[in-house]
C-alpha cells in the first residue's frame, strides 16, 4: 500500500511542533468508524470510534485487538476509562469493526530502519502516523500497549472533553469550570450534575478537539490495580465464544488437507470420487495448488472423510530437506562469505586474533505453535459479500485476503472477530481464511466452517524456524568482553510471510533485522568490537511469527554465552553482566531485584544449581532465575532434571493490570519450558515427523516447577508483556544445569 502526500504531510505536521497527540484526535474524528461501532448495540451512541454509551449509562469501549488470552479485553477498556472517567463496574466491552482507525504501528517500530526509533521523538511520531493511515490491524509482536498509551488514552480523554462540552452547551456555562466525576460531569457552581448517558447523544456532535488532555500518570486510580478481567466471566461460565464455536443456520464443515511433504503442490488425488460419494459429505473442493477440503454436514464426518483422501505430491516440486541435513549444511554456512551485517563496530577480526578466544555453536531446532483451538474459520459467501467469523491477530489482512479470493471489494468483507483460543503468530496468518472463503465461494449462501484437524493443525504450520548460530569473543585484562563476533544461520520469517502475505514490509531476507533480535540489539555495555550477521537461508519449510520469534532464538545464545564468557574470565555470572551493564541503572537494578529475591550465591545440595538469564525484549526487561536438580528419575522419555524454581522480575515500564502481567510472564514461562525440556519439529523426506501431542509434548501439571514473578516498573511508555517472559527461560535453564552437572548444553532441547 502507497502511502499518500497528504499521510506524509499530516505525519510531519503531527511529528513537529508538539501536535502528536492533534494527529491522533484527527483519528478519533471518524464518523465511519464511529458509526459501523454504534451499529453493534442498538440505543448506544458513539461518541468516537471506542467509545459508545448507552442511554442508561452503561460504558462499552472498544477493544482493537485481538484477545488470546493476554488481557487486552481489560488492559485496553482500562486506560479508556481512566481517561474517561469512569467507574469500573460500569464498564463492558466489544471487539471493533476492521477499519483504518484502529491500525496498529508498534510492528513497525519493531523491525526494519524503524526499530530505533527513541521513543516519543520525532521519527517515531512520523511513524505513529504514517501507519496509522496506511497499516494493518494486527496483534502481533507485544506492541498493544506500546500503541494504544498514546491512542487509546487519547480517545478516552477525547470523549471526556467532549461530554463536558455537550454539559457547559447545556448549561449556559464555561466549560472550564466544570469537572467529572465517575461517568457523571459536575458544575462545582452551581451543584448540578449530569450523568454521561443523558449527555452522549449530544457529545457525539461537539468537535473533537485538538488539544486532548492526557491524565498526569501518577494521578491514576485504576491503571496499576488489578480490577476483574472483563472477559473472564464469559470464559469461566462458557459463554465465550471462539471462532470454533460458531453456529449459525445452514451451516457446511469443511476439513481441509495439506500436500503431505513441505513445499509441495497436489499433483492429484486418488480417491476424490470414493470420498466425495461417503454418507453425509457434499463434495471434495481444491484449495489452490497445495489444499484440499471436503465438505459435509458436520465436522465428524467432514474430518474422518479428509483422513482418507490419497494425496499425491507433485514430484517435479523442490522438496525440504530433512532437518538433519540442514544442520550439517547450516554449519558449514556459518562461514560463508558476504552475510547480512546488521551491527559492525571497530575491527572485531584483528580484535579476536589478539588474544585467546571463547568460542560455542548453538542448534535450536524448528517449533510449531501447538494453539490449543485449531485453525478455523467461518465464511460466508453470498450476493452481499463475504462475512467471516474468525479468531484472527491480523483482522485487516483477513478482510482483504478474503475479498481477493471472493473477488469483491474490501468493503464488502465483515469481519466478526471472536477470541482466539491460543495465538503466539500462528493467527497472524491468513491461510485458513483463505481456505474458507475458497470452499465458501464454490456454495454461497451458505456458511462453511472450515477446520483444521490437530494434525493438519501441527503439520501444516508456519514454524519457528531452525537456527545454527555462533559467537566468539576475546575477553581484556580485566576480564571484560573486548570483541563479540556473533552470525546466525536460519530463514526468513519476513521472506517467508511475504510470499504467503504481501506486506508493506516487504520480503528481502538480507534487510529482516529481526532475524537478529536480542543480539543486534545486545544491552550489553563497552563491547568495542562488536559484530553480529545474518546468514539467510531458503529451505522450502514455511516460517512464521512465534511467541518471541528472534528474541527466543538469539537470547539461549547470548545469555548461555555470557555465562561461558563468566567461567572462563573467573568471575560470577551475576557480576559479569552487572559490569556489562555500566551507566545502565535500570537494567542492573533488574539483575540485582533477581539475585535478592531467588537467593542468588547461597549454597545448594549436590546435584542443584541455580542458572541466570537477562533480556531486553519487547521493551521491557526481564531477568530470570532457574534452579534444578539432577534426577535420574526422569530420564528415559524425561530430560534427565526437575525444574525446581523459577524467579522472575520484569521491568514492563508501566504495569497496566498487574496480575494480568504475572499471568503472563508464568504463561512465558510454562511454554519456554515445554520447548527447552520436549520442543522441535523434525523433518525426514520432505514431511515432517510429529503429527499430535503425543509426539510433541507440553509441560504437565505435575512438572511446572514453582514460578514467582516480581513485577519492577521503572517508568516511561509501556513495554510488553506477552511474550519478554519467554525468551530468558531457556538460558538460565542451561546455564543452571551447568552449575549442576559441569555440562554444557547447547542445542535445545535441554536434556541429560
Amino acid at each position: 500500500m502507497a502511502i499518500s502526500r497528504r499521510t506524509i504531510i499530516l505525519g510531519s505536521v503531527a511529528a513537529g511542533g508538539g501536535l502528536a497527540l492533534w494527529a491522533i484526535a484527527r483519528r478519533l474524528d471518524d464518523g465511519d468508524a464511529a458509526a459501523r461501532f454504534a451499529a453493534t448495540t442498538p440505543g448506544a451512541t458513539a461518541v468516537n470510534a471506542w467509545v459508545k454509551i448507552s442511554a442508561g449509562g452503561d460504558i462499552i469501549l472498544g477493544v482493537h485487538r485481538a484477545e488470546m488470552g493476554q488481557g487486552v479485553c481489560t488492559s485496553l477498556p482500562m486506560l479508556l476509562a481512566e481517561e474517561l472517567d469512569v467507574d469500573w463496574e460500569r464498564v463492558r466491552f466489544e471487539f471493533t469493526p476492521v477499519d483504518r482507525a484502529y491500525y496498529n504501528f508498534g510492528p513497525a517500530l519493531r523491525t526494519g530502519p524503524l526499530a530505533t526509533a527513541e521513543a516519543g521523538g520525532f521519527t517515531e511520531r512520523i511513524a505513529r502516523n504514517a501507519f496509522h493511515a496506511m497499516g494493518y490491524a494486527v496483534t502481533l509482536g507485544s506492541t498493544s500497549m506500546l500503541d494504544a498509551w498514546d491512542t487509546v488514552r487519547g480517545a478516552g480523554a477525547a470523549a471526556r472533553v467532549m461530554l463536558v462540552a455537550a454539559a457547559a452547551r447545556r448549561w449556559a456555562v464555561p466549560a472550564a469550570r466544570l469537572q467529572t466525576f465517575r461517568g457523571m460531569v459536575l458544575d462545582p457552581v452551581t451543584g448540578a450534575s449530569l450523568d454521561y448517558g443523558e449527555l452522549a447523544a449530544a457529545a457525539a456532535s461537539e468537535p473533537v478537539p485538538r488539544e486532548l488532555p492526557l491524565r498526569d500518570p501518577a494521578a491514576f486510580r485504576l491503571v496499576g490495580t488489578s480490577p476483574q478481567r472483563l472477559d473472564i466471566p464469559a470464559k469461566a461460565t462458557g459463554a465465550a465464544r471462539f471462532g470454533i464455536d460458531t453456529v449459525l443456520p445452514g451451516m457446511l464443515f469443511a476439513a481441509v488437507r495439506h500436500s503431505p511433504l513441505l513445499g509441495t503442490r497436489i499433483a492429484g488425488i486418488d480417491n476424490a470420487p470414493e470420498v466425495s460419494s461417503l454418507p453425509g459429505v457434499s463434495g471434495v473442493a481444491r484449495l489452490g495448488t497445495t489444499a484440499v477440503a471436503v465438505v459435509a454436514a458436520d465436522s465428524w464426518t467432514a474430518l474422518r472423510a479428509a483422513a482418507r483422501l490419497s494425496l499425491k505430491p507433485e514430484p517435479a516440486d523442490r522438496l525440504a530437506a530433512s532437518s538433519t541435513a540442514m544442520g550439517r549444511t547450516w554449519r558449514r554456512a556459518l562461514d560463508d562469505p558476504d552475510p547480512a551485517v546488521f551491527r559492525d563496530e571497530g575491527d572485531v577480526a584483528s580484535a579476536l586474533q589478539s588474544g585467546p578466544v571463547v568460542e560455542a555453536v548453538f542448534e535450536q531446532p524448528f517449533l510449531a505453535h501447538l494453539c490449543m483451538e485449531p485453525m478455523n474459520c467461518t465464511a460466508l459467501v453470498d450476493a452481499s459479500g463475504v462475512t467471516l467469523w474468525v479468531g484472527t491477530q491480523a483482522a485487516s489482512i483477513a478482510r482483504d485476503v478474503a475479498a481477493q479470493v471472493a473477488g469483491v471489494p474490501a468493503a464488502q468483507v465483515t469481519v466478526n472477530q471472536t477470541f482466539l483460543g491460543g495465538g503466539f503468530g500462528r493467527r497472524a496468518e491468513v491461510d485458513f481464511v483463505r481456505h474458507a472463503v475458497g470452499v465458501a465461494r464454490a456454495w454461497p449462501g451458505r456458511p462453511v466452517k472450515l477446520l483444521y484437524s490437530r494434525e493438519e493443525d501441527l503439520r501444516a504450520d508456519m514454524y519457528r524456524p531452525a537456527t545454527v548460530a555462533r559467537a566468539r569473543a576475546s575477553l581484556d585484562a580485566r576480564g571484560r568482553i573486548a570483541a563479540l563476533d556473533y552470525v546466525l544461520v536460519s530463514q526468513s520469517v519476513a521472506a517467508s510471510y511475504f510470499r504467503r502475505t504481501p506486506t508493506p514490509r516487504g520480503g528481502d531476507a538480507r534487510e529482516d533485522s529481526a532475524a537478529l533480535a536480542g543480539a543486534a540489539s545486545l544491552p550489553y555495555t563497552g563491547i568495542r568490537h562488536l559484530r553480529c550477521s545474518f546468514q539467510p537461508r531458503e529451505t522450502g519449510v514455511p516460517v512464521g511469527f512465534w511467541r518471541s520469534t528472534g528474541y527466543s532464538q538469539n537470547c539461549f545464545v547470548i545469555e548461555s554465552f555470557m555465562d561461558e564468557l563468566a567461567h572462563a574470565a573467573g568471575q560470577d555470572p551475576l557480576a559479569f553482566r552487572l559490569a556489562h551493564l555500566e551507566g545502565r541503572p535500570q537494567h542492573q537494578a533488574v539483575l540485582r531485584a533477581v539475585a535478592q529475591r531467588s537467593g542468588w550465591g547461597q549454597p545448594l545440595p549436590a546435584g542443584q544449581g541455580r542458572g541466570l538469564a537477562f533480556t531486553e525484549s519487547h521493551d521491557s526487561l526481564v531477568a530470570q532465575v532457574v534452579e534444578v536438580a539432577v534426577d535420574q528419575a526422569a530420564g528415559g522419555d524425561g530430560p534427565g532434571y526437575r525444574v525446581l524454581r523459577v524467579t522472575c522480575v520484569i521491568d514492563p515500564r508501566v504495569v497496566i493490570h498487574p496480575d494480568t502481567v504475572v499471568a503472563q510472564m508464568e504463561g512465558g514461562i510454562i511454554d519456554a519450558l515445554s520447548v527447552a525440556l520436549y520442543g522441535g519439529i523434525s523433518i525426514r523426506g520432505g514431511g515432517v515427523e510429529q503429527g499430535n501431542f503425543d509426539a510433541c509434548r507440553l509441560l504437565t501439571l505435575a512438572e511446572t516447577p514453582e514460578i514467582a514473578v516480581h513485577l519492577l516498573p521503572q517508568g516511561g511508555r509501556p513495554g510488553g508483556v506477552g511474550e519478554p517472559g519467554l525468551p530468558a527461560l531457556a538460558p538460565a535453564l542451561a546455564n543452571a544445569l551447568f552449575a549442576a552437572t559441569g555440562r554444557r548444553l547447547r542445542s535445545m532441547p535441554l536434556r541429560l
